[in-house]
């Protein structure tokens, strides 16, 4: 997920994200991030409402544009890239070591209650340490067990260029083998590790069926294959294999069984693995025997055609121009997953000190694969687009440009498993778009310029009378530099231009994705229901789960935009923007509707407002000071801040900081933790916290109404916006003969996230949370009274007050990244000829190279979650040759 210039609606759902459009066609960001970076053409980002407003329904979030590669009128060129690439961890967090861990456990248990019997006797923390007797005091490290420390890839592309006057062509394959973090084991013979092959193909192909008209034909195809294990679920979320099995090995405990068990006598003619576990079965999870015991398939396919007819007339008409596009995609998505029940087995001892393995599930493990169809989705779009332009220049000063767009989009056929009865119905009616757009543009002498746009569209989300939106936009530029006064500082500044556009834009990809009809009523025809009757006899009903609207309309943007292009010394360039939006007709839910009246759901309107700014800066030079060298040097910043200006909420006159009006979206509202409680008389000299027992060593809370209590009345904004402020980039790149060099580092900052102390609390779940070296090294105790301690006083289970959205887990989200970075070298042509080949180039890459921050357990861009699959440090080795 990604934004242009920042987030300004609050909406909690909706489509907040920029249009992508590949060839004009849009495109999810998945496609994107497929896409081959030696196939871009050119790739520019739309961000004010003069540029966007031709996408008008679509373009409210910015919008993305990328072109393909086509072929040229030249001899045919091939061009071969091959990488060899290293993928490992940028950062993990540190585990205590088994020992500890149950040190700790014991402590935790003993500071909450001195009664309670220990886990962990000293024999067995001594007999752990030892290391003697594995089987019986077994010590792992799960990670190090199932998880490897880098895996490789490999990844080839191939393009051939070419063509004559009457039809040139590009034509590209990719082709990409990647391999997961999972360790193989001989044991496991479903070797269900993460393995992904991805194909893609692509073809442009240009006729020139005369010196006015040209058609293009586009075909693409992507497929992707992929095994891994089974997929599972953190906080009732599915998530894949691959990060469930991450997951895995941060919640498990390290003492209490070995991953499997070598056969004993008794079973030395078993089958199948002998997993580990405790005394009784599902006591603790086994991340070994959930890993093993399946596997999943995944295929992925997306096929494209697109055709293209141009058209540029001549004679009266010189200056017209015709183009016509149609355009079908389908997307399929199928996976299956095949599993079996692990038989799994305690270790017990015999009375002459021998090791006996006792079976816990006997009746319910198989040795044979059971079939699970998974989702299955298939659908298509068809979009068609025809456009007339006219672009002439008359008596060599008037420039007039006119575009006049009309496009048609139909998307069918979605189908989805997981989906009940109406949704499906409702997911499978065809989703339709129409719009027209045009421009105009007029420039005097290269000096003076006036631009009008407008966007025309219709959504089928909105009752009639709202369903067309019509969005326009204006702008005007002054070229400064091409006025006769500044003739004379031609050397010093080459360019100067001053800018500004001001326009609406429309969106209507807001709510959820079954509020699709906003001005019809989502009934469900088996909702929950009552008993009823003497006999208590349960019947099922019938609910409302949205109420219609008809006068739900279009979230509107009104973006403003002034700006300079500024050049000096025919070297160097700077950009500048300032621009301002305001949000207004956001979607949310009514709060001042009570409860009395029995409503199901919370009807929904266009009640919100909002109003965002910013600036930004780019920065660019480059030079070559002889035939050996040459020098490239770029940066940008973009600062963007927005805020609550109207939103429907309860009235807090008597506690004005809970109020949204005001404050930057994405802000946090939580407690002001002041320090740990020092010991129970401070606890009982304080106001009352109403979250639960508490007592010496837990957090204490600001009480911010002086009420003498801590609720939720307490609660004020923290921090700053989850999602930063500040974005910047800068890079270089050199070349000296045939070397070359390039960098780019970006950063962030004005962000904050938050610890999830429910997600690091150790000791959880009957023993299995993991406990972090951060807790065992920093955490109050008896010997250790730190009121800012890292980490409150030891539990074996969640601790309520402690675990309060506050201040105490709020953490600076900035961070600076050497995100990639690349040494090549080109082998004369001299030597290279000699075998036909134009060009030899060897390099060595890489990208998440190192990364600065005052945040130090995990990679701060992983933000709060920080336990989940990391961020992956690539180094690559490449060649690249072209014939």
């Amino acid at each position: 997920e990604f934004f242009i210039r920042g987030v300004t609606s609050f909406s909690t759902s909706g489509k907040k994200d920029p249009l992508i459009l590949i060839d004009g066609i849009e495109m999810e960001s998945t496609d994107l991030a497929r896409l081959n970076v030696d196939d871009i053409a050119s790739f520019s980002v739309m961000k004010d409402a003069n540029a966007a407003a031709l996408y008008g329904a679509r373009g409210a979030n910015g919008v993305i544009l990328v072109t393909t590669k086509e072929g040229v009128a030249d001899k045919i060129s091939v061009n071969v890239r091959a990488e060899l690439s290293s993928s490992s961890n940028t950062d993990l967090v540190d585990l205590a070591d088994p020992v500890t861990y149950m040190k700790l456990h014991n402590e935790a248990v003993r500071t909450r209650d001195a009664m309670v019997p220990l886990p962990y006797t000293s024999s067995k923390i001594h007999e752990t340490e030892l290391g003697t007797d594995p089987l019986r005091y077994p010590s792992i490290d799960w990670y190090d067990y199932l998880i490897k420390d880098r895996t490789f890839n490999q990844r080839v592309n191939m393009n051939i260029t070419g063509g004559g006057k009457a039809v040139q062509y590009y034509l590209a394959a990719n082709y990409q083998h990647d391999k997961g973090i999972i360790k193989e084991s001989k044991e496991n013979m479903l070797n269900n590790n993460i393995d992904l092959n991805r194909l893609q193909i692509r073809s442009n192909v240009t006729i020139k069926f005369s010196p006015t008209t040209t058609g293009t034909v586009r075909a693409y195809g992507s497929f992707d294959d992929e095994t891994g294990p089974i997929s599972g679920k953190i906080d009732n979320k599915e998530v894949s294999g691959g990060e469930y099995a991450f997951y895995l090995t941060r919640n498990s405990s390290p003492v209490q069984f070995l991953p499997f068990y070598p056969k004993d006598e008794a079973n030395k003619e078993t089958n199948h693995i002998l997993f580990g576990m405790g005394d009784e079965l599902g006591s603790y999870i086994n991340p070994y025997a959930v890993i093993s015991s399946g596997y999943k398939e995944k295929s992925t396919s997306m096929m494209l055609l697109q055709l293209e007819f141009d058209h540029k007339f001549t004679g009266p008409l010189e200056g017209l121009s015709a183009k016509a596009v149609y355009n079908v995609k389908r997307n399929s998505y199928y996976d299956f997953s095949r599993s079996y029940s692990p038989f799994f087995y305690s270790l017990a001892t015999t009375l002459d000190g021998s090791y006996q393995l006792n079976p816990l599930n006997p009746d319910s493990g198989t040795e044979y694969l059971n079939w699970n169809n998974g989702k299955r989705t298939v659908y298509s779009t068809q979009y068609g687009e025809i456009r007339l332009g006219y672009n002439r220049t008359f008596n060599e000063v008037h420039d007039l440009n006119a575009l006049l767009v009309g496009t048609i989009r139909n998307e069918v056929g979605v189908e989805r498993t997981d989906l009940s009865n109406s949704e499906q119905l409702q997911a499978t009616l065809p989703q339709r778009n129409i719009s027209t757009a045009g421009r105009l543009a007029y420039g005097y002498d290269s000096r003076y310029f006036l631009e009008f746009n407008f966007g025309y569209n219709g959504s089928e989300r909105f009752a009639k009378k709202y369903r067309f939106g019509f969005f326009p936009s204006v702008g005007a530029g002054w070229m400064v530099s091409n006025e006769g006064f500044m003739s004379g500082v031609k050397d010093v500044i080459s360019t100067l231009k001053l800018k500004g556009t001001y326009g609406v834009v429309g969106n209507d990809q807001i709510g959820d994705t079954n509020d699709r009809f906003f001005y019809l009523s989502q009934v469900n025809m088996s909702s929950d229901g009552y008993w009823f009757g003497t006999n208590r006899e349960y019947r099922s009903g019938i609910s409302i789960d949205r109420y219609p609207n008809d006068q739900i309309t279009w979230e509107m943007a009104y973006k403003s935009d002034l700006g300079l292009e500024l050049g000096l010394f025919k070297d160097f360039t700077i950009l500048a923007d300032y621009f301002t939006e305001t949000r207004k007709n956001i979607l949310q839910g009514r709060a001042d509707i009570p409860t009395t009246m029995g409503l199901r759901q919370t009807p929904q309107a266009n009640l919100g407002v909002a109003q965002g700014k910013g600036f930004e800066m780019e920065l660019k030079y480059q030079k070559s000071f002889n035939k050996n060298l040459w020098a490239q040097m770029y940066g940008n910043f973009t600062y963007a801040t927005s805020k609550y200006k109207e939103y429907e909420e309860a009235d807090y006159s008597d506690v004005p900081w809970k109020s949204h009006i005001g404050r930057k979206i994405k802000q946090s509202w939580g407690y002001v933790a002041e320090r740990l409680f020092i010991d129970e008389e401070d606890v009982n000299n304080s106001p009352e916290q109403l979250f639960g027992k508490y007592g010496a060593g837990d957090i204490k809370y600001k009480d911010v109404n002086n009420n003498g209590q801590i609720d939720s009345d307490d609660m004020v904004p923290i921090g700053y916006p989850t999602d930063p402020e500040i974005i910047w980039g800068t890079g270089f790149s050199l070349g000296y003969k045939a070397f070359d060099l390039s960098c780019f580092f970006q950063g962030s900052a004005r962000s904050s996230f938050f610890i999830n102390p429910s997600k690091i609390t150790p000791f959880t779940s009957n023993g299995q949370g993991a406990l972090l070296q951060y807790i065992a090294d920093d955490h109050w105790s008896e010997s250790n009274r730190n009121i800012y301690a890292f980490w409150p006083r030891l539990s074996e289970y969640a601790v309520s007050n402690n675990n309060q959205t506050s201040t105490w887990w709020l953490r600076d989200g900035s961070f600076i990244r050497l995100k990639s970075a690349e040494f090549g070298y080109t082998l004369p042509e001299k030597w290279t000829k000699k075998f036909h080949v134009s060009m030899l180039r060897f390099y060595a890459s890489g990208t998440n190279l190192f990364v600065w921050s005052k945040f130090k357990m995990w990679d701060p861009e992983m933000a709060g979650n920080g336990l989940g699959y990391p961020i992956q440090r690539v180094l690559n080795l490449g060649i690249n040759i072209n014939f």
